[in-house]
């Protein structure tokens, strides 16, 4: 959950105080508390702001979130799913909110092997995230990243390869060998080669 939102307008005091605080408790590591605190929230958002009000869906996203953390994750699918919809109507398809919702989605999907919604999700966050931030931007590389990871697990090496290489390569330029997302991505892709060639036995 790296979307930070900024609003564009300020909200009422009280939803102001008790987003900053579910967010606090998320940032914590308080998963359970932040997703009662979120769904409680949400239902006020959703009275007094409207159901496609921007906090409205970020709130929807954030307990997606916090779902996932607790591991209840055809929940956070759900929540997810329904995040990005307001938002493609709220921000547009390509704006950050809604490709971060939409990469958050993958990434339950994916979880849940749920790979026939889950990869045609991934690919197309990754292509809208190319075009919008660029192909070596942080949020770029790490929707790469759970690609190639999911198409490995869903059994499509050569396709995880051709993700995961150049992501790689384009990560160790613009940040090093050493920064945590180019360590991940490299972790990925050594796993990936590790299982996708017959290991070579020195001949008898």
């Amino acid at each position: 959950m790296g979307f930070r939102w900024r609003r564009p307008a300020p909200l009422p005091a009280d939803l102001e105080r008790r987003s900053r605080a579910a967010l606090a408790l998320f940032d914590a590591g308080q998963y359970a508390p932040a997703e009662r605190a979120w769904q409680r929230l949400l239902a006020d958002c959703e009275r007094e702001l409207g159901p496609e009000h921007p906090e409205t869906v970020v709130t929807l996203d954030r307990l997606g979130s916090a779902l996932f953390r607790l591991r209840h994750l055809v929940e956070s699918a759900d929540r997810h799913r329904e995040a990005h919809r307001r938002a493609v109507n709220t921000f547009g398809r390509n704006h950050p909110a809604t490709l971060t919702f939409a990469h958050n989605l993958g990434c339950a999907l994916a979880v849940t092997h749920q790979w026939a919604e889950g990869l045609p999700v991934l690919r197309d966050t990754l292509r809208r995230k190319r075009r919008r931030f660029g192909a070596t931007h942080p949020e770029t590389l790490d929707t790469a990243k759970t690609l190639g990871a999911s198409l490995f697990m869903a059994g499509d090496a050569p396709a995880a390869l051709e993700i995961l290489e150049p992501a790689h390569q384009a990560a160790v330029r613009s940040f090093g060998p050493d920064d945590p997302l180019t360590r991940e991505i490299g972790d990925n892709l050594a796993i990936v080669l590790r299982n996708s060639h017959p290991v070579r036995r020195p001949p008898p």
